[in-house]
């Protein structure tokens, strides 16, 4: 297996949206932080790849990987046994580590990388099991926004907002500041690098009554409106908006998508009803940490 000249997303085709999708974030530069990007061609033409996530101490937080749709198993591990390599392994981060990919032969993959990592982390590992939806091909025109609220950018004054909610989502203990920091950086880097609305009240541009993010892979997330301010149509107002955003910026042919929980009804039902396409799963993301952020699971 040889190292080749880096893919650009438009020679990705197949069934690797996600893969596709943050690679273009990058070279549009909507993902600012430190990337190492990584290309392998076998002697009949299977190419694979990844792009590694640096942390501000320059380890590694997260990998996607980037299987060509020919693979067959043997190529499959021996692109593993090269990427997990002990140098690699010696730079992932000490506390936790997200790996996704698309791939009929996640099982397989799993295995491997469970392996190789359970040297580093605990053994309590997780495969991410949400629901995964792609975006439609076309954007539905705009709603208006109802009377006494304001649709704008997601602000950094919001940042606190974001974060104790998904803190609840996740039931973390708030008191404890370790986790909540992780979550803390995640929201500011979304806000920062790409686009995100909020819907707030007449006169309270600082407090958003619902927002809408989109992490560095390309996958909308975050979508929350507060209770009060439900059944207003706020929810479907924020994800055209944001379709309407990412398709005029990167073209119609990256459809971004989102993970939903299997036990959100509410939200599956608003994507169907918005024309996205729930996938079969084929996209996994495995979590391999220790347990000092065992919650983050």
């Amino acid at each position: 297996m040889k190292n080749i000249v880096a893919l650009t997303s438009s020679m990705i085709t197949g069934n690797n949206s996600s893969f596709k999708l943050q690679l273009r974030l990058i070279e549009e530069h909507w993902s600012k932080g430190r990337f190492i990007k990584e290309f392998y061609s076998t002697e009949v033409g299977t190419v694979f790849g990844h792009i590694f996530t640096l942390d501000d101490e320059e380890f590694i937080s997260t990998i996607n990987l980037y299987f060509g749709d020919n693979a067959n198993t043997t190529e499959v591990c021996d692109y593993l046994e090269e990427t997990f390599c002990e140098r690699n392994l010696n730079r992932l981060c000490k506390n936790f580590v997200s790996v996704s990919l698309q791939s009929p032969h996640f099982d397989l993959i799993f295995g491997v990388i469970e392996t190789k990592l359970g040297k580093k982390y605990r053994e309590e590992n997780s495969i991410f099991e949400h629901k995964m939806f792609k975006a439609p091909l076309t954007v539905p025109e705009k709603i208006p926004v109802p009377q006494g609220y304001i649709l704008g950018p997601l602000q950094l004054s919001c940042v606190e907002s974001v974060v104790q909610q998904w803190a609840k989502d996740l039931e973390l203990n708030t008191s404890d500041e370790a986790p909540l920091n992780i979550l803390r950086s995640t929201v500011v880097s979304n806000i920062k690098e790409r686009p995100g609305f909020g819907v707030y009240k007449e006169g309270e541009p600082g407090l958003p009554v619902a927002w809408i993010t989109m992490y560095s892979g390309g996958e909308l997330g975050m979508l929350h409106v507060v209770k009060e301010h439900r059944r207003r149509k706020i929810a479907r107002i924020l994800l055209r908006e944001m379709l309407r955003v990412v398709r005029e910026a990167l073209g119609q042919e990256f459809r971004t998508h989102c993970f939903v929980k299997l036990h959100n009804t509410d939200c599956q039902r608003l994507l169907h009803s918005e024309g996205w396409i729930e996938q079969p799963y084929n996209n996994k993301r495995m979590y391999f940490h220790t347990d000092y952020l065992s919650k983050l699971n």
